[in-house]
């Protein structure tokens, strides 16, 4: 099909699309609103009930089974005794960030749905860490749990500080209310094939293998899919939409994320009880695709020809600077930063935890400092013959806004202030730098006034005197 009569599909294919995901903002923050809105804390650890069987460890309270400590003993073993427990007792709770949820994390997507929905978090923090951090960036941790992440119930261990975090918790969220009483709302079953209708039918309007491949990798590659999608609208964006208008860019990519985040939309993935599989492709595609293009346009190689003796003859050919060195090893080591940094286990300093906190306080949703740096690439113009170098920082932003709407316990409403957030910062910012660059020229200008004058008159005099003589 020709590129005009795709055109006259686009649009009301977008009309379509903007219809059916202004629906589901408001459906989605009604159903996260629903799942986030109270939560319970439970006694301390030490108050909790230890059970031993068949050689697994866990506790209990109430009707509620917790696991934290564990040892495999095999997957079909492992998957007996889940599937006991969740029979047994009212939810099966997985400590956050404990040795299980680590092997959890291995297994869920392997672990049979009955078992799955019986399941849920219970966000703990250690007595380590109580040491090490202060009374606000605690109380901000079981924040994010809850409003963030839909963990609704709380556990502390045994420590002299546990009563005055337990107060500042309440302070914060409010009166916690008794176990039974969270109640969890499940999403309608429409709501992921909806999503997937939509994103095959943008898919397809643009690059019609793409369809195909996604259609695919819905069926056969489900945890997939998710990353696959943005990774294709990513180049979508990027490549056929625009690279350079910023409205565009942000748009597209607000709408695309939210397709994705709908067609993901079950209560396995908003519980954490799924992983979106492939993320580290999202992140690296595109950018190796913008460097790829650089590579092609500066060389000329083509696949089809295949000349890629050629290609790296020119390139031995090429004189290098030392400050193309630097580029180069600058890229090389914010590339790596970049993909290290995005892991879920990254390490983090204190400082950079209080700043986050602080931030999140003022906006509620932090703007992702992957997207502040994008932006810089955005308001300033190129070096000459570096282009390359703006276009792969560019690349970054709408990678890093798709990417936020593969966090499917995030509520939407938070990922769409995030990124709306993360563009007015960039402004504010900007107009910072015009405001200091403005000072400094009318400063350095003010400077200078004084001694034109003198040179004037210096020369005023000088004329004077000639024309005496």
């Amino acid at each position: 099909m020709r590129e005009p009569k795709m055109n006259k599909i686009r649009k009301p294919i977008i009309f379509i699309t903007l219809f059916g995901s202004l629906i589901f903002f408001f459906y989605a923050f009604y159903i996260d609103y629903q799942n986030s809105k109270n939560y319970s804390i439970m006694p301390t650890e030490d108050q909790l009930n230890s059970v031993q069987k068949n050689g697994y460890n866990f506790q209990i309270y109430n009707n509620y089974a917790i696991l934290k400590d564990f040892e495999s003993q095999g997957f079909q073993e492992d998957q007996s005794f889940l599937r006991a427990l969740s029979n047994r007792y009212d939810y099966v709770l997985v400590v956050e960030f404990s040795d299980f949820d680590k092997y959890f994390t291995e297994i869920k997507d392997k672990l049979d749905k009955d078992i799955l929905n019986n399941m849920r978090y219970v966000h703990y923090i250690k007595p380590g860490e109580i040491d090490k951090f202060d009374d606000q960036m605690i109380v901000q941790r079981f924040h994010r749990a809850l409003k963030e992440r839909k963990i609704r119930y709380f556990l502390f261990p045994d420590h002299p500080r546990t009563p005055e975090l337990i107060r500042l918790v309440q302070k914060d969220l409010g009166t916690p209310v008794t176990i039974d009483s969270i109640k969890y709302y499940s999403p309608t079953v429409v709501v992921p094939w909806i999503g997937f209708g939509l994103i095959t039918m943008n898919l397809f309007v643009y690059v019609p293998l793409f369809a195909i491949l996604y259609i695919l990798a819905f069926f056969f590659l489900y945890n997939w899919s998710f990353t696959l999608a943005v990774t294709l609208f990513s180049i979508i964006i990027f490549f056929r939409i625009s690279k350079n208008n910023l409205l565009k860019i942000i748009g597209y990519a607000l709408l695309f994320g939210a397709l994705v985040y709908m067609s993901a939309y079950n209560s396995l993935f908003i519980f954490k009880l799924n992983n979106v599989r492939g993320i580290k492709v999202l992140l690296l595609v595109l950018p190796l695709l913008v460097l790829l293009k650089a590579f092609m346009d500066f060389t000329g190689f083509r696949f089809s020809r295949f000349n890629i003796v050629e290609s790296f003859k020119k390139i031995r050919e090429f004189k290098f600077n030392k400050s193309d060195i630097l580029l180069l090893i600058f890229v090389a080591f914010a590339g790596v930063i970049y993909v290290v940094r995005s892991s879920n286990w990254a390490f983090v300093t204190n400082f950079e935890r209080r700043a986050r906190d602080a931030l999140e306080r003022a906006f509620i949703a932090r703007p992702r400092t992957k997207e502040l740096i994008s932006y810089l690439f955005y308001y300033t113009t190129p070096l000459s013959g570096r282009r390359f170098i703006w276009d792969f920082f560019k690349a970054l932003l709408p990678v890093s806004i798709l990417d936020t709407f593969l966090h499917i316990h995030t509520p939407l409403n938070l990922s769409v202030l995030r990124t709306i957030n993360g563009f007015l910062v960039s402004l504010l910012l900007l107009l910072v730098v015009i405001l200091i660059e403005n000072l400094y020229r009318k400063f350095t200008n003010s400077d200078q006034e004084p001694q034109k004058q003198e040179e004037n008159i210096s020369q005023e005099i000088s004329t004077t005197e000639e024309g005496i003589e």
